[in-house]
């Protein structure tokens, strides 16, 4: 790999492939055939195609859950495909395109079927990705916050750590997220699309309003807490967040200021640098009155496990720091570590 921006790309992106549903094999062949970063979204592609060919050879025969986790992990290969790829708006727009309409056949035949669902926001709407657990009544739910690069359809795996323990799961891609960027960039303050999705979710029947959290890893690791000023909210985890993300834009990875930019709607790094000033959780965290779950990577390189340290120190007396000094960034080398922990949390947080 000669190419310094995919060896870049790799180190801290194959843990998280794998946490995500990334068949192991097909990662390796991804590694044999991709050399150059041009060559990134075709191969991805590719390994996307031939699972979804296996979904719809499933479906016809009857074979609904094969079907669905075919199309499901076909979904997430575009999803990875697209992920880092910025040269060209249309093609990355199109990989996006098919990332959404292949969960869209995954959903209704998952082990527990997904909803999708439109979000009204700012007078049009954002998608959702709604998962519910069979139940007597109204359960609980958690929201699950994108990071800058990440998307609904990447949660999948994250999803079912919830759903286990009877928590609803319901994944958006907010503003600036996917294929939402064509309509808003990114925004500081994500309490507000975050509100829109509290009040679409509590008018749902087989949700209970009373009894609603988040999660946000990364950029959702910064968003998750801005949201949770809203009152309605009962619990909040942040996984690999920031406190100002201006403070460490220069020690960022290209490929991450490049992403960001990206949200940002910005044409340059440099411009992007200036828009990162707004992004703050300085005056924010001590109005939260839900308790607060701050997880970091004493290996984080991405966000120093340093921000955490921020973030707890002006957080309320109703907050927790859990470092894991062996994780990389949200400590997607260890989901077998981080993952129960966080849901179990929530689940005790939720069930009041």
């Amino acid at each position: 790999m000669a190419d310094a921006e995919l060896q870049e790309t790799i180190q801290h992106r194959f843990p998280r492939f794998l946490a995500a549903g990334v068949d192991y094999n097909d990662a390796h062949t991804m590694l044999s055939k991709v050399t150059r970063m041009d060559q990134w979204l075709p191969v991805w592609e590719e390994l996307g195609q031939t699972h979804e060919t296996m979904g719809e050879a499933a479906l016809a025969d009857g074979r609904l859950l094969t079907a669905g986790e075919a199309f499901q992990r076909a979904s997430l290969y575009f999803h990875i495909g697209q992920s880092v790829s910025f040269g060209d708006r249309a093609e990355k727009e199109r990989m996006q395109e098919r990332q959404r309409a292949a969960y869209a056949k995954a959903a209704p035949h998952l082990a527990i079927p997904a909803s999708i669902i439109d979000i009204p926001y700012n007078g049009d709407s954002f998608p959702a990705n709604l998962r519910v657990p069979a139940s007597d009544g109204p359960v609980p739910c958690v929201m699950l916050t994108c990071g800058a690069d990440s998307t609904k359809e990447e949660f999948y795996t994250l999803e079912n750590e919830f759903l286990k323990r009877g928590i609803a799961t319901c994944s958006y891609d907010g503003p600036g997220q996917s294929l939402t960027l064509k309509k808003w960039p990114l925004r500081p303050d994500w309490e507000v699309p975050v509100g829109a999705v509290m009040d679409a979710l509590s008018a749902r029947p087989e949700i209970d309003g009373d009894r609603i959290g988040i999660w946000g890893r990364s950029y959702g690791g910064y968003a998750a807490p801005r949201a949770a000023i809203d009152p309605r909210m009962k619990a909040c985890i942040s996984i690999g967040g920031f406190y100002a993300m201006v403070d460490l834009w220069d020690r960022l990875p290209f490929t991450v200021q490049d992403t960001l930019r990206f949200g940002f709607g910005d044409a340059t790094v440099d411009q992007g640098r200036e828009t990162a000033k707004g992004f703050t959780l300085e005056g924010v965290l001590g109005r939260i009155t839900c308790p607060l779950l701050i997880v970091h990577s004493g290996m984080d390189e991405i966000c120093p496990v340093e921000e955490s340290q921020r973030m707890i120190d002006e957080a309320g007396d109703d907050a927790e720091l859990v470092i894991f000094p062996e994780g990389n960034h949200v400590c997607d080398n260890i989901p077998f570590k981080a993952r129960p922990l966080m849901a179990d949390w929530m689940a005790a947080k939720l069930a009041l």
